[in-house]
């Protein structure tokens, strides 16, 4: 082996690599006998190191320093002109390396052959940025595309919501479903109070923490416990309903006939062992939607509705034949009799046995999903790990909020009991009105609002506040550019939806008319409730739960601002109008807390984009007007808003009118988030037409 200092005298010609002059003394170097450059064909040198240098085995990094620079005269004695093969040895030897930290990168020849520029590269990796732009890209994708899932279901979900109260109006009106109206108040208020309040605040927060693969153990520990906990909740929740409705129902519905009372009583008892499928599917829901398997929940929701038109109807024929009613009486508007009054009130009790079968489904749809992510049910109650103890901590303040809501929910229920014009007509013209506004919460606001959610914990657990306020922004702006258009169609074209809806059986104009003023008056909160939703997402993302259900206690004394002093008066419109206050107020709370805690939100991108949503529903209020007017003044035989096949007509041209002046409006004043929704449809399309060719 040569002695080190010949092999450095060596090398050392190699740090110059543009001149050409320092490579001449190479060849009176002493470094083996005088040989021919041009005509030997023996290696100066034998060829086994350079063979090294090439292998990727082991054996490179962790070679002798004296050994490896022996490879670098084998290009002189094959080659008169060295200067190609120069940059090659150099290259070869980290090219064979291993990972950073490993000895070979401590060998003393390393700084002379490497730069000290290739060094840093080498040894250490650039920090990443925060949020690379592909992956907010691809972030804002994915939302979208979540959003779309969830939105297709609550659209499902939607429609049988319309047949349901469509069923309740035309076979049920008014005692049958006035009752099944009411009794579902105090079944829906208990489950959100025990675990429905708690899926978004609480339990996909702690999902999404506890969600990495190498915790999926741990995680189906944290879910069976939270549902053990649930039906045990819930089992005391059907007791108490069962032993309190008789003392309850009277408060709620002090106007009601004795016999519309006991009805509500019963539907109270029947509908109360649907908890346990809603505490099951609220719990199983969380854990979907925090592990992005948001088809399943999506779905499921449908269930409770099929269940109480299935079941519902079924008892009323079979209560009609057994009475000997014949089936036109009860279908056929206006129509009075003892007889038909009481088929409604035996059939009703069939909507309280549905509803439990339907929310009894809703869980057990969403069980392959639960398979899906390798999670399954376990009789454990370890109500000492981290994970349980964050969710009760966080859900404390939902509890609370939650039972204010309560004492509101009441105190709105009291108020339509004694409202002027009928306190059955009225509870049923806000629960259609309710249906109808709810069609697009839930189609955007719940849809973005679980779509979002786990990006928002994932940020806020990164400490991300830029990523954190950008996605809430496109959330917001992406809420308003779909919730306008909804508001603005269900204000101007009230009238002829709800009569084209509701219309039927038993439901006459005048109730097509109540209806009508109850889905306006609660029409004006539409884009409100979309950033509300959102920002109260936000919070919950931050593991704060106590500011918004602080401000939901203050919002409500906006409600009775309103109801209060006017509910006596006006009427059902003045509870409608309340709600509204009420949901109004809440949002704008939050935004400027929010703002406080964090920072801008970026109220100048928000105000611009904002703006712009609202120009394009100026234009489509408009349009949808001007066609209302002009359409049966044009042609009043065809567009007779007395005939369900004019109203149709006057919808949808009206409607489809409307609709596109107003994405073209918003196409032209450029609105980003519309231009992210387009850049989605047309990848799906080209996705889809690439598997079709």
């Amino acid at each position: 082996m040569r002695p080190p200092r010949l092999r450095r005298q060596h090398l050392e010609p190699l740090e110059p690599l543009e001149p050409l002059e320092p490579l001449e003394p190479l060849a009176s170097t002493p470094l083996t006998e005088p040989a021919e450059p041009t005509n030997t064909t023996e290696p100066l040198e034998p060829a086994a190191p350079r063979e090294v240098v090439a292998s990727p085995t082991p054996a490179v990094a962790t070679a002798d320093a004296d050994d490896l620079p022996a490879a670098t005269s084998d290009p002189q004695a094959d080659d008169p002109d060295p200067l190609p093969e120069l940059p090659t040895a150099p290259l070869e030897i980290p090219l064979a390396l291993p990972v950073a930290g490993d000895p070979a990168f401590a060998l003393p020849l390393a700084p002379e052959l490497t730069p000290p520029e290739d060094a840093a590269e080498i040894g250490a990796a650039a920090p990443e940025p925060a949020e690379p732009e592909y992956d907010r890209a691809h972030t804002d994708r994915r939302i979208v595309a979540t959003a779309a899932v969830i939105a297709v279901g609550q659209l499902l979900s939607s429609v049988l919501g319309f047949v349901r109260i469509t069923v309740l109006n035309i076979c049920f009106y008014p005692i049958g479903s006035g009752a099944f109206v009411t009794a579902l108040r105090p079944i829906q208020q208990v489950s959100d109070l025990l675990v429905g309040g708690s899926v978004s605040g609480a339990l996909i927060p702690t999902f999404v923490d506890a969600g990495r693969p190498e915790q999926r153990a741990d995680l189906r520990r944290i879910y069976s416990t939270v549902a053990n906990v649930a039906v045990v909740a819930m089992a005391v929740a059907v007791l108490a309903l069962f032993f309190i409705a008789p003392a309850l129902i009277p408060f709620e519905a002090a106007k009601y006939s004795p016999e519309a009372q006991q009805l509500t009583v019963l539907l109270v008892r029947l509908g109360a062992l649907g908890l346990f499928g809603l505490g099951l599917y609220a719990v199983t829901s969380a854990l979907l939607y925090a592990s992005r398997q948001a088809v399943y929940p999506a779905f499921a929701t449908g269930a409770q509705h099929v269940g109480v038109i299935v079941v519902g109807l079924a008892t009323l024929f079979v209560a009609a034949l057994q009475l000997g009613v014949p089936l036109g009486a009860l279908l056929h508007p206006g129509t009075v009799s003892a007889a038909a009054d009481h088929a409604r009130s035996v059939g009703a009790g069939g909507l309280g046995v549905g509803f439990a079968l339907g929310c009894l489904g809703e869980f057990l749809l969403c069980l392959p999903g639960l398979r899906r992510i390798g999670v399954i049910w376990q009789p454990v109650l370890d109500l000492h790990h981290p994970a349980v103890r964050q969710i009760f901590k966080l859900y404390l303040p939902i509890a609370a909020g939650l039972l204010v809501s309560v004492l509101y929910q009441n105190l709105d229920v009291s108020l339509i009991g004694r409202t002027p014009g009928g306190a059955e007509a009225n509870a049923t013209a806000l629960q259609s009105g309710t249906v109808l506004i709810q069609f697009p919460v839930g189609l955007v606001a719940a849809a973005l609002t679980f779509a979002v959610l786990p990006a928002l914990t994932a940020a806020a657990s990164r400490a991300d506040a830029e990523a954190f306020k950008r996605t809430l922004r496109m959330g917001i702006r992406l809420g308003l550019l779909l919730m306008v258009p909804a508001a603005v169609g269900l204000i101007t074209l009230r009238v002829p939806i709800v009569a084209l809806l509701f219309q039927h059986g038993s439901c006459d104009h005048s109730c097509t008319v109540r209806n009508a003023l109850a889905v306006q008056n609660y029409g004006y909160e539409l884009p409100f409730i979309a950033a509300d939703q959102l920002l109260i997402a936000a919070f919950y993302a931050r593991k704060n739960t106590l500011t918004p259900n602080v401000i939901g206690v203050v919002s409500i004394f906006f409600y009775a601002a309103v109801a209060l002093p006017f509910g006596g008066s006006i009427g059902m419109p003045a509870l409608a109008f309340g709600d509204t206050a009420k949901n109004t107020s809440h949002a704008l709370l939050l935004f400027g807390l929010l703002t406080l805690a964090i920072g801008n939100l970026g109220l100048r991108d928000l105000a611009s984009g904002t703006a712009r949503i609202l120009l394009a529903g100026a234009a489509m209020t408009l349009t949808c007007l001007a066609l209302l007017q002009a359409l049966p003044a044009l042609a009043p035989h065809v567009f007779d808003s007395n005939t369900a096949h004019g109203n149709a007509l006057l919808l949808l041209l009206a409607g489809a009118a409307g609709v596109a002046v107003y994405f073209a409006a918003a196409t032209l004043l450029r609105v980003d988030e519309l231009r992210l929704i387009g850049g989605i449809l047309r990848s799906r399309l080209g996705r889809q037409r690439g598997r079709t060719y």
